[in-house]
């Protein structure tokens, strides 16, 4: 893109922001620690200030190592107050007693990042009365995100939901960050993306074999809970097939070779 064209996606962008969130008496920008929300976040702080906004992060339990520290750092470099909220309930103890995600049955979603959100907009609209979450959802995401709306209200958290680069695409975003030389999660140069839940919905033997290699502590978390299923269940089920964490840790390199990365997940995301 031309830094002209960039520059006026720019303009209106922020003009956009600020007239939207003029209209609330206060913006939370949903910072997940990826591209789209550092963007989004970047653009808020250029159109309401540091002080205009508040950024909003979900700490699932279950994010990559040093993605929580990344959004920390981020927010105090922009000086914008940043909300932390978590779950209630510990995944490994859920799984142990709902057994691990699956497509059909994604509780993950609701324990790990609707209900301790919602919790959080209850209170915010105790004190503020009117609020708008902002988020990075962009619309070439997944065919999920090709039905979204630049502006909705969200059924289960009564509130609004706001959008500003929902038509950008990947490389609009990767050009802005470079282009203004935004500090990226360097968790990305390693994962490929800055996942903020290790749920095993969606993820591919490949993804859990870089954990393996990568993070073997955290990974040993999942070969544990897996192993003390009374169903002898397995945390992962890929093409119809059961995986097993312990087969995976025996020799990570095959599954690197043998299965495909999936860096994104469609449809977890909370805000859709």
């Amino acid at each position: 893109m031309a830094a002209a064209a960039l520059a006026e996606l720019v303009k209106e962008a922020v003009n956009e922001i600020r007239e939207v969130c003029s209209g609330f008496r206060r913006a939370y920008v949903m910072f997940s620690g990826g591209r789209d929300s550092l963007v989004v976040l970047d653009l808020a702080v250029r159109a309401l200030g540091p002080d205009g906004f508040e950024a909003l992060f979900i700490d699932t339990g279950i994010s990559t190592p040093g993605l929580k520290e990344y959004v920390v750092e981020a927010c105090r470099g922009y000086n914008v107050k940043l909300n932390v909220v978590g779950p209630d309930f510990d995944f490994f103890d859920l799984v142990l007693k709902k057994g691990f995600p699956m497509i059909k049955y994604r509780w993950c979603k609701e324990y790990l990042k609707i209900k301790p959100l919602k919790k959080f907009v209850e209170k915010a609209k105790r004190e503020y009365r009117d609020i708008v979450l902002v988020t990075g959802v962009r619309r070439d995401e997944s065919w999920v995100k090709a039905r979204a709306e630049k502006v909705y209200h969200h059924p289960v958290l009564g509130v609004k939901v706001y959008a500003p680069i929902l038509e950008w695409t990947g490389e609009f975003v990767k050009e802005y960050i470079k282009t203004y030389g935004l500090k990226e999660n360097p968790l990305y140069w390693i994962y490929g993306k800055a996942y903020d839940c290790w749920c095993t919905v969606y993820k591919s033997p490949a993804d859990f074999a870089i954990l393996a290699l990568l993070n073997p502590d955290f990974y040993m978390k999942f070969v544990e809970v897996e192993s003390k299923l009374r169903s002898r269940g397995s945390a992962l089920y890929y093409n119809g097939k059961r995986i097993y964490l312990k087969d995976i840790m025996r020799n990570p390199m095959e599954y690197l070779k043998k299965y495909p990365r999936s860096d994104k997940c469609p449809i977890c995301r909370v805000l859709v």
